[in-house]
C-alpha cells in the first residue's frame, strides 16, 4: 500500500516549500503535491507526518570508517593525524560485522541513510574476510553503504625518508616495529578480493550498496596502484575514494617527491575524474580548485576530525564557489563524539564562512545540498537517485521535530519560508530526529529504530571489548612530532 509522507515545510534542494506531501510505493517517490492532492489520489495510502514536522531527503555521511565507536573511547587520544596514526595500530578491534551493525544504527537516528565506508582492517591478511561481514552489518542496520575497502603499498611509518626516522630510534623502539601490523596483501590478491566483492554485493539498481576501490592515500600508494585503482573503477563503473592533503606534511611531501602539488601530480598520470572523489583536502592549493572543478572531482569534507586532529580548515566555500562538489563525512570523529550529522553540517557552515568582506560565502541551502544530493553523488555516483524530494528517487526521508527545534523561540506564523534552511541549519540536532525512512521503509520510528535493539549491540560490543582490549602506546610520539618538525623547518619544500 502506498504511504504518503508529509510536513508543514519540507527542503526541496535545499531551498523551502510549504505543505509538500510525497507518495512513497516500494523504493520509490512516485507522486508529490500537497497534502489535499495526494489524498485526493491516493484515499486508501497510509500517512505519517503533520504541521509539527519538517521533512528532509535524508543525508548521506560522505566518508567515515565505521568504528562504531570513537578512537577516545578506544584508548586513544586527539594528537596531531601522524602522530594520532602511530597509535592506532594497537586499537582494540570490534568484530568488523558488528561494529558496521552499531554505526549504521548510530547514523540512522542521525538522518543518515548512506555512508562511505573506509575500511580500517583488524588483520590485513584477513580483509577479504572482514568486508564481507561489515557489509552484512550495514545491510541488517537497514542503512545503504558504498564499500571502499584499502590498500597501501608504501610508506606504511612515515610519508618519506623511512630510514631517517628508524636511524632517529633506539634500538629497543626500532627493534620492536617489527610486532606492528604489517600490510601483507599484495595488489594482485587485493583486486581479486575486490572483483568477487563486487560480484556479489554492488547493487547498481537500488543502490542499497556499492563496491568501490580505495588507494588509502596519496602518499601511501604508488602512482601504478593509484593508476590500477582507477582502471578498475572505471572498467567497472564505480567510484574511487581517497585520503588526501589532509594535512601539510602531505602537500610537503608532494612538493618534496615530484616538486609540484598533489593535485597537479594526479592529473599528470590521469588520475583526477569524475569517479574519484577526494577525503579531507584541508591543504589544497588555490590554483587546483579550478583543476578539480573542470575533472569533476567530489571532496568530502571532514570539519570535526580536521579540527580535533589539528590539521586545518578546508577551504570549503572557495570550492563550492568554484563549481567543485563538495559532500560532509563525519569520519568516525566528530566534535561531540556523537555522530551527530546535523552537528557536522552546523559546524561546517559556520567555520566555512571566513571573516573577511572578500570572503566566498556558503549558504545555508548550499550546505544542506551538500549533506543531501551533493554527498550522495560523490558517493554513490550521479546516477543514483538519492538525497532528493523528487518523483523518481529513492524513499530515503526524514522527519524532524519542528516544534522542538522551534520552541518557544518562534511565533505562530515564524519562521518565514525563506529563513527555514537557516533556523534548521542552526538548531536542529539528531535528537529531534523522528522518523527515518530508507528505500520506502520506515527504519526509526519515534527517535529507535524499528528492527533492532541498539542495547543489545552495545552489550555485545562492549563484552567483546573487555575480552581483546590492548593498550596503545605512545612511545613513538616524540619522535614523529620531532621528525616532521624538520620538515617544517626545510624552507626548501612549501
Amino acid at each position: 500500500m502506498p504511504t504518503i509522507v508529509h510536513a508543514r515545510y519540507a527542503l526541496r534542494a535545499g531551498a523551502p516549500a510549504e505543505d509538500l506531501a510525497l507518495c512513497v510505493d516500494g523504493d520509490f517517490i512516485i507522486d508529490a503535491g500537497t497534502l489535499a492532492e495526494l489524498v485526493a489520489r491516493y484515499p486508501a495510502a497510509d500517512r505519517i507526518g503533520g504541521d509539527e514536522f519538517a521533512l528532509l531527503p535524508a543525508f548521506t555521511n560522505a566518508h567515515d570508517h565505521g568504528r562504531a565507536l570513537g578512537t577516545l573511547a578506544l584508548g586513544v587520544s586527539d594528537n596531531f593525524l601522524e602522530v594520532w596514526l602511530g597509535r592506532l595500530a594497537a586499537l582494540p578491534s570490534i568484530p568488523p560485522y558488528l561494529a558496521a551493525l552499531y554505526s549504521g544504527l548510530q547514523l540512522l537516528q542521525s538522518g543518515v541513510t548512506a555512508v562511505a565506508h573506509s575500511h580500517n582492517p583488524s588483520d590485513w591478511s584477513q580483509l577479504p574476510a572482514e568486508l564481507p561481514a561489515a557489509m552484512r552489518g550495514y545491510a541488517d542496520a537497514g542503512i545503504r553503504v558504498a564499500m571502499h575497502p584499502p590498500i597501501i603499498d608504501q610508506n606504511q611509518l612515515v610519508y618519506a625518508e623511512g630510514q631517517r626516522f628508524l636511524d632517529m630510534l633506539p634500538a629497543e623502539l626500532r627493534n620492536s616495529l617489527s610486532g606492528r601490523s604489517k600490510i601483507d596483501l599484495s595488489a594482485d590478491d587485493y583486486f581479486a578480493a575486490l572483483d568477487e566483492l563486487y560480484s556479489k554485493y554492488h547493487d547498481p539498481l537500488r543502490h542499497r550498496a556499492h563496491v568501490q576501490v580505495s588507494p588509502a592515500g596519496g602518499q601511501w600508494c604508488s602512482d601504478a596502484l593509484i593508476i590500477r585503482a582507477c582502471e578498475w573503477a572505471r572498467r567497472q563503473q564505480t567510484r574511487v575514494q581517497m585520503h588526501l592533503l589532509e594535512t601539510p606534511y602531505q602537500r610537503r611531501y608532494a612538493y618534496k617527491t615530484w616538486g609540484l602539488s598533489f593535485i597537479r601530480h594526479l592529473d599528470d598520470i590521469g588520475a583526477l575524474g569524475g569517479w574519484l572523489t577526494l577525503a579531507h583536502m584541508v591543504w589544497v592549493d588555490d590554483e587546483d580548485i579550478e583543476l578539480l572543478a573542470e575533472r569533476g572531482v567530489g571532496i568530502a569534507h571532514n570539519i570535526s576530525s580536521n579540527l580535533r586532529l589539528r590539521s586545518g580548515i578546508a577551504p570549503i566555500a572557495k570550492m563550492a564557489a568554484a563549481g567543485v562538489k563538495v559532500g560532509i563525512g563525519l569520519d568516525g570523529h566528530s566534535l561531540d563524539d556523537d555522530q551527530d550529522f546535523l552537528r557536522e553540517m552546523r559546524l561546517a557552515w559556520t567555520i566555512a564562512n571566513q571573516s573577511g568582506m572578500a570572503a566566498a560565502d556558503l549558504s545555508a541551502e548550499a550546505v544542506w545540498r551538500m549533506g543531501a544530493s551533493v554527498g550522495a553523488e560523490i558517493t554513490f555516483g550521479a546516477g543514483a537517485p538519492l538525497g532528493e524530494l523528487e518523483i523518481g528517487a529513492l524513499a530515503d526521508l526524514v522527519l524532524l521535530d519542528l516544534q522542538a527545534i522551534t520552541g518557544l523561540w518562534a511565533p505562530e506564523d515564524y519562521p518565514s519560508r525563506e529563513l527555514l534552511p537557516a533556523m534548521l541549519l542552526r538548531r536542529a540536532k539528531r535528537e529531534h530526529v523522528r522518523h527515518v525512512m530508507v528505500g520506502g521503509q520506515w527504519v526509526i520510528r519515534d527517535g529507535e529504530h524499528a528492527h533492532v535493539d541498539s542495547n543489545d549491540v552495545e552489550r555485545e560490543i562492549w563484552a567483546r571489548l573487555r575480552f581483546e582490549a590492548g593498550r596503545p602506546t605512545s612511545a613513538l610520539d616524540d619522535y614523529l612530532r620531532a621528525f616532521y618538525r624538520a620538515w617544517d623547518a626545510d624552507n626548501r619544500w612549501i
